[in-house]
């Protein structure tokens, strides 16, 4: 037998004790820090103010100058309601400012995770202003796209820090330019009652993403929702009590409307099930009867312009002081009233048209009816309203909602029909009273436009 080679037996021997060494189970690897020496160079708001200055449609950061600012993610596609787009904020708490990154990657969660702080270099990048908000991106041509995958290590680094995001506390009135691209966080809403039984955007006329409006209870002022038809949850059905949710406040990038958009549906938290539906004041029903005496009529033909409204008895009221009011319109040959938040830049826009007093003691079997006409449509905004004991202020006086048929309208201008509001009972109603219509919409922001005509007061008239 021939011997063996010195080095071959070595072999063996280190061969079959490593083979008996046990292997550890697989750890990631720790983050290594991979910010730039020099951190953050500049801030959010000096970026976005570089922009503004430049006076120009897209602003392409320099790329031998180094701009590079902090911001945290507030945006998560876990459950597919962003895609290829990720908000950020300049600090956790109490931020000033906003953007929005196209990048080219899907579950950018992964990488990108909620409350991750990044440096963005902004140098080669560019911002520009869409319906609103800013967003940055890759130049190419004339128009900016998403981050090519490839190049997002040099653009955005991911910092060690995870920090939590402390939503900004807000009511609807409070939204101003400064809260868009923020995370924040709004207290008893709700769901219209109309809506109840629809899910988030798994509606028929869902195509890309579910519109649904909420309303604050405290005022009813109204925003939007919006869910993105491929997200996890579109199909779940929409709460039906009211809530609190936390949410990343934008801006869409067709509309213009403020909109608020959930990571999660799990940032919806009942705390209070109790919905703020309106209380309808109704007198009890009385049998149908031909009443044919006219006890209050307004057609609007005798206005000429639109402050002819206050001459013929109504107060045409602004609540929040803005521009917007009822308007004198006429179509053909018919004057009415019109009214809507279109364009009046009036985030929350609360115009009340109170009628004269119309005294109820002469007469009896009072109702009431008149004619609303709706296009655009974007929710209920118009409702009906009496006080016994208005003077001048609005807010001073004690107001009765009455249940009253509201025209649902088209999406574009093409209604041409007026609804009959139905017989509303006045009967059980003593004294003097002030009708009054309240419409509360906003801009950008649900601004359905109605029509009005034709009030009339019937009964009954005891003093002839």
């Amino acid at each position: 037998m021939r011997p063996m080679n010195s080095t071959y037996i070595v072999f063996l021997l280190f061969f079959s004790l490593s083979s008996c060494i046990i292997e550890p189970e697989f750890r990631i690897p720790e983050l290594v820090n991979l910010e730039p020496e020099e951190g953050a160079t500049s801030d959010m708001g000096t970026a976005i103010n570089a922009f503004k200055q430049a006076d120009t449609d897209i602003f392409t950061f320099d790329t031998d100058a180094a701009v590079i600012i902090g911001a945290y993610v507030i945006s998560s596609d876990e459950t597919g309601n962003f895609y290829k787009t990720l908000i950020v904020q300049d600090s956790p708490e109490n931020p000033l400012n906003g953007l929005e990154i196209k990048i080219d990657m899907r579950s950018y969660y992964n990488k990108y995770n909620l409350g991750r702080k990044i440096l963005l270099r902004l140098s080669g990048l560019s911002i520009q202003e869409v319906n609103g908000k800013y967003v940055v991106g890759y130049l190419s041509g004339n128009s900016l796209v998403d981050i090519p995958e490839s190049l997002l290590d040099h653009f955005i680094i991911r910092s060690l820090e995870t920090a939590e995001i402390v939503p900004n506390s807000i009511s609807l009135e409070m939204i101003s330019p400064s809260l868009i691209n923020t995370f924040v966080t709004v207290d008893k809403v709700q769901f219209l009652k109309v809506d109840q039984g629809k899910s988030f955007a798994s509606e028929p006329y869902d195509k890309y993403n579910g519109e649904r409006i909420i309303e604050q209870c405290d005022n009813l002022a109204k925003s939007f929702l919006f869910t993105s038809s491929y997200a996890d949850f579109s199909t779940n059905p929409l709460p039906e009590d009211r809530f609190r949710m936390m949410a990343v406040l934008t801006r869409d990038s067709y509309s213009g409307e403020i909109t608020f958009i959930l990571n999660s549906p799990d940032d919806i938290e009942f705390v209070d099930q109790k919905r703020c539906d309106p209380v309808f004041f109704e007198c009890p029903l009385l049998p149908e009867r031909d009443i044919k005496d006219v006890l209050y009529y307004e057609n609007f033909e005798r206005l000429g312009n639109t402050k002819d409204i206050e001459k013929i008895g109504w107060e045409n009221i602004n609540v929040n002081f803005g521009n917007a009011r009822f308007r004198k319109r006429s179509k053909n040959e018919n004057t009415f009233l019109q009214i809507s938040a279109y364009d009046s830049k009036e985030y929350v826009m609360e115009v009340w048209l109170i009628g004269p007093a119309i005294d109820l003691d002469g007469s009896e079997n009072e109702f009431l009816t008149f004619e609303t006409r709706s296009t655009f449509e974007e929710g209920s905004l118009l409702t009906c309203w009496f006080s016994k004991d208005y003077i001048e202020n609005v807010k001073n006086a004690n107001w009765q909602q009455l249940d009253v048929e509201i025209s649902v309208g088209s999406r574009d201008g093409s209604n041409e029909i007026f609804l009959n509001s139905g017989a509303v009972q006045l009967d059980c109603l003593e004294g003097k009273i002030r009708l009054a219509f309240r419409y509360l919409g906003s801009d950008p922001g649900a601004s359905t436009t109605y029509d009005l005509d034709n009030i009339v007061i019937r009964g009954e008239n005891s003093l002839q």
